[in-house]
Protein backbone atom coordinates (compact mmCIF):
# COMPACT_ATOMS: atom_id res chain seq x y z
CA UNK A 1 0.00 0.00 0.00
CA UNK A 2 1.38 3.05 -0.83
CA UNK A 3 1.44 6.41 1.07
CA UNK A 4 0.01 10.04 -0.36
CA UNK A 5 0.80 13.35 0.68
CA UNK A 6 -1.71 16.10 -0.24
CA UNK A 7 -2.38 19.56 1.23
CA UNK A 8 -6.05 20.27 1.70
CA UNK A 9 -6.66 23.32 2.41
CA UNK A 10 -9.84 22.97 5.05
CA UNK A 11 -10.59 26.58 5.16
CA UNK A 12 -12.96 26.63 1.42
CA UNK A 13 -15.73 24.77 1.64
CA UNK A 14 -14.59 22.40 -0.89
CA UNK A 15 -11.93 21.39 0.97
CA UNK A 16 -13.80 20.96 3.78
CA UNK A 17 -16.40 18.61 2.09
CA UNK A 18 -13.77 16.86 0.60
CA UNK A 19 -11.86 15.85 3.92
CA UNK A 20 -15.23 14.83 5.65
CA UNK A 21 -15.63 12.64 2.45
CA UNK A 22 -12.42 10.72 2.46
CA UNK A 23 -12.63 10.89 6.56
CA UNK A 24 -16.05 8.92 6.27
CA UNK A 25 -14.76 6.54 3.89
CA UNK A 26 -12.18 5.58 5.98
CA UNK A 27 -9.13 6.43 3.91
CA UNK A 28 -7.35 8.92 6.18
CA UNK A 29 -7.24 9.87 8.99
CA UNK A 30 -6.69 13.68 10.69
CA UNK A 31 -3.33 14.40 12.26
CA UNK A 32 -4.35 14.65 16.06
CA UNK A 33 -4.07 18.64 16.96
CA UNK A 34 -1.05 19.96 19.50
CA UNK A 35 -2.21 22.12 22.30
CA UNK A 36 -1.38 25.29 22.14
CA UNK A 37 1.01 27.38 24.91
CA UNK A 38 -2.05 28.36 26.95
CA UNK A 39 -3.70 24.78 26.95
CA UNK A 40 -0.51 23.18 28.22
CA UNK A 41 0.04 26.07 30.89
CA UNK A 42 -3.71 25.07 32.34
CA UNK A 43 -3.22 21.30 32.81
CA UNK A 44 0.33 21.91 34.26
CA UNK A 45 -1.62 24.54 36.62
CA UNK A 46 -4.42 21.78 37.39
CA UNK A 47 -2.34 18.82 37.47
CA UNK A 48 0.04 20.67 39.78
CA UNK A 49 3.25 21.11 37.91
CA UNK A 50 3.90 24.51 39.39
CA UNK A 51 6.79 26.09 41.59
CA UNK A 52 6.89 29.05 43.11
CA UNK A 53 9.78 30.65 45.14
CA UNK A 54 10.11 33.54 46.95
CA UNK A 55 13.32 35.31 44.86
CA UNK A 56 16.24 34.05 42.97
CA UNK A 57 18.28 32.74 45.43
CA UNK A 58 15.04 30.40 46.83
CA UNK A 59 14.33 29.48 42.83
CA UNK A 60 18.20 28.63 42.16
CA UNK A 61 18.46 26.34 45.55
CA UNK A 62 14.95 24.45 44.56
CA UNK A 63 16.63 23.84 40.79
CA UNK A 64 19.63 22.78 42.29
CA UNK A 65 17.98 20.51 44.87
CA UNK A 66 15.98 18.64 42.15
CA UNK A 67 19.57 18.08 40.53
Amino acid sequence: MATYTININERTKAGKYLLAYLVSLGMIRKKQEQKTEFEEADDDLKNGRVYSAQNAQDLFDQLMSNV
